[in-house]
């Protein structure tokens, strides 16, 4: 098997990834919002959400930068990619912020303490999701 092959091969399953930590953190925060589990979750939806936003630093490239693999995988296509996926995750992160203070001035039914975690939550599930669905295009 080839550098290009194994690169390609590396870079659907990164683009999966991303989806299903995307996926696997809503359901997560909304457990966190529900009140189920109590620490435990509470320390799950951190461990993921730290993980999540540490997957979307280019960490591979700092580590093995000599690597013909990591050089295929780390082009300027994918850090375009990220770089979209970033600004979109600071987007979406503002938008809920705007969004929640919304519902918090109407109704006053988010508590306090949840904000942070839902805005961290749409920033971070936003920049994977474009990352991953950006990546899968340009896997194909």
């Amino acid at each position: 098997m080839t550098a290009v092959e194994i690169a390609e091969r590396k870079s659907q399953w990164r683009a999966f990834g991303f989806l299903f930590l995307a996926a696997l953190t809503v359901v997560v925060m909304t457990l966190v919002a529900n009140s189920w589990g109590g620490d435990f979750v509470q320390g799950l939806w951190f461990g993921l959400a730290a993980g999540s936003a540490f997957n979307l630093l280019p960490v591979k490239r700092w580590l093995r930068p000599n690597s013909e693999v990591v050089r295929l995988l780390e082009d300027e296509g994918v850090r375009e990619n990220r770089r979209l996926s970033c600004t979109l995750g600071f987007w979406g992160a503002i938008i809920a912020s705007l969004g929640l203070d919304l519902v918090y001035r109407l109704s006053g039914s988010i508590d306090v303490g949840d904000f942070g975690q839902l805005i961290a939550t749409a920033g971070i599930v936003s920049a994977m999701v474009t990352f991953g669905l950006v990546e899968l295009r340009g896997a194909r």
